[in-house]
């Protein structure tokens, strides 16, 4: 059985020409949106870098807000635009009351688009929009990653993953030493397995769980133990859903 391990890498937007336009106001006009909406500081977008006349743009909107506090919901539209003009080519949207875009006592600190090569079939390629969450709690850290996988269809852009854990850590400590924490790391790797017309992905998650205390000589020490554990994601016809091996 073959798999294609993904490896998840962050690069600057240095490609081409797509760094000359301003995104935000022209796929706003396109839009209609209002510009003072848009969460400028986890605006972002990245050309395609198998196909440079694209580039993917995710445009945060606003539906809620305070201004004195970390509290914000989120409006999603996702998009492919041409890199030359701004023009949309494929969008996506979806309401902050079920796209998970909410940041209170845990907070959405980024977006990040990752164009991987998640070859899900032979025609069909996917790209990855990555949102980060840390917790604002010192006595109970807290941080999460998820990923969504969207594909081209016509004019717009399916959602065919949704949401899915990456990353998560989390615990609790006494802020001086004591204390005990997981953290999960998962990497995702496709088949050559098919279901539904598309390539399964396996998901092989590490597991770090570590122990900090006070040692006899008054320091502070820790033990650590790393497990494994594999899962599948498997496309029921319209989404990638887990399945447990």
């Amino acid at each position: 059985m073959k798999y294609c391990i993904l490896t998840f890498f962050i690069f600057t937007n240095t490609f081409s020409f797509a760094q000359d336009i301003d995104f935000i106001k022209i796929v706003s006009e396109q839009l209609d949106l209002d510009k003072s909406k848009i969460k400028r500081e986890l605006f972002t977008y990245k050309t395609i870098p198998n196909n440079q006349s694209e580039t993917i743009v995710v445009i945060p909107e606003i539906s809620n807000e305070d201004e004195d506090d970390y509290f914000f919901e989120l409006n999603s539209y996702i998009l492919i635009v041409d890199s030359k003009t701004g023009k949309i080519k494929n969008q996506y949207y979806e309401s902050s009351k079920t796209n998970n875009w909410t940041s209170d006592a845990v907070v959405l600190s980024e977006i990040i688009i990752d164009t991987a090569p998640y070859q899900i079939s032979e025609e069909k390629r996917a790209f990855g929009i990555r949102v980060n969450y840390y917790g604002m709690s010192k006595p109970n850290p807290y941080s999460n990653t998820t990923i969504s996988l969207f594909i081209k269809s016509k004019n717009k852009l399916i959602k065919i993953l949704d949401s899915y854990d990456v990353m998560d850590y989390g615990g609790e400590w006494d802020t001086n030493c004591a204390g005990e924490f997981i953290d999960e790391n998962k990497v995702l790797i496709l088949s050559s397995n098919k279901t539904n017309g598309y390539y399964d992905i396996l998901v092989k998650n590490k597991i770090t769980t570590t122990k900090n205390f006070e040692n006899e000589n008054g320091d502070c020490d820790y033990k650590e133990k790393v497990t494994s554990q594999s899962t599948q994601l498997k496309y029921n016809g319209k989404k990638y859903k887990e399945n447990v091996l």
